[in-house]
């Protein structure tokens, strides 16, 4: 009998490793303001994760120096955070604009991020936030707005396998070393628009639902967009691909505009499909125009 019940146990244990725990997130903040790493797996997060709420806060001069009319506070998060598999039942906030009280709040992490397989129920905001150390989101869901407008990273970022339901916003984010979007789907507006991108780029088999736009982004080593599929309009006008680009077996099904873009060695066209319109105007391939360089090319 008192083995039977062993193994019982021993058979039930591993069941509640994967049980989904409720937790509050006002519980995290108080965490972290203990000094606490954080850890969570298989936890559904209910409130609001606010971490204007943390206890290190300063007010930042250095933003009303470049003429921002708000009282502007940083918080800075010591703690590392990762979250496996947890669901966010409320807004996940690194920023906030108060227009109200005329303030303007942004969150700084100097600890490693890590958010993996999560759904995040509400939106995400970490607009002007620093990542001091190492980030991950890979294999996430985002079912309303991700807002990582000018925010900075300091190492490689891992964004793969990700499903972005609303705008996935990185206008003037910076990335330092290699930025991975491979398989992601953007049900939405994907905004690279100045984007910053000094490693290698990989958005090898993304599907982009809606507008992709690319305009000014910077680019300072290869990207790859093989396999990738551009349903709605694909803006590329003034890109430079300074090392080089991968589009092979992309396809494009609407309007493509790649106005102005220069084009450098190596350059990967097979099989690429452009089933709508197209602007290569003043495209120019190694200081060719870009006609003359597919002329000469077969």
């Amino acid at each position: 009998m008192k083995s039977r019940i062993l193994t019982i146990i021993f058979l039930v244990l591993p069941l509640f490793a994967y049980l989904q725990v409720n937790v509050d997130a006002q519980e995290i903040i108080a965490k972290i303001n203990k000094g606490e790493d954080i850890f969570y797996q298989n936890a559904t997060i209910i409130g609001d994760l606010d971490f204007r709420s943390i206890n290190v806060v300063e007010k930042d001069s250095e933003w009303e120096f470049f003429g921002n009319d708000n009282t502007t506070y940083k918080y800075s998060v010591h703690s590392s955070l990762k979250f496996v598999q947890c669901e966010f039942k409320g807004n996940v906030i690194g920023y906030w604009n108060d227009d109200y009280k005329d303030e303007l709040h942004i969150v700084h992490f100097y600890e490693n991020v890590h958010f993996e397989e999560c759904v995040f129920k509400d939106d995400f905001l970490v607009k002007y936030s620093e990542f001091n150390e190492k980030a991950a989101f890979p294999g996430n869901t985002f079912e309303e707005d991700a807002l990582f407008k000018y925010s900075e990273f300091h190492s490689a970022v891992d964004f793969s396998n990700s499903v972005f339901l609303e705008e996935a916003n990185f206008k003037y984010a910076k990335f330092p070393e290699y930025a991975f979007f491979q398989h992601s789907v953007f049900n939405d507006l994907a905004n690279f628009k100045y984007t910053k991108f000094k490693g290698e780029v990989n958005f090898k088999h993304c599907d982009f639902e809606e507008l992709a736009y690319f305009k000014y982004t910077e680019l300072s080593d290869f990207i790859d967009f093989s396999n990738a599929r551009f349903m709605s309009e694909a803006i590329f006008k003034y890109i430079e691909f300074s090392h080089g680009v991968n589009f092979e077996n992309a396809v494009f099904e609407n309007f493509a505009d790649f106005k102005y873009a220069k084009f450098f060695d190596p350059i990967e066209l097979n099989n690429v499909a452009f089933n709508g319109s197209t602007s290569f105007k003043y495209a120019h391939v190694e200081g060719k125009e870009f006609i003359t360089y597919l002329l000469e090319s077969k």
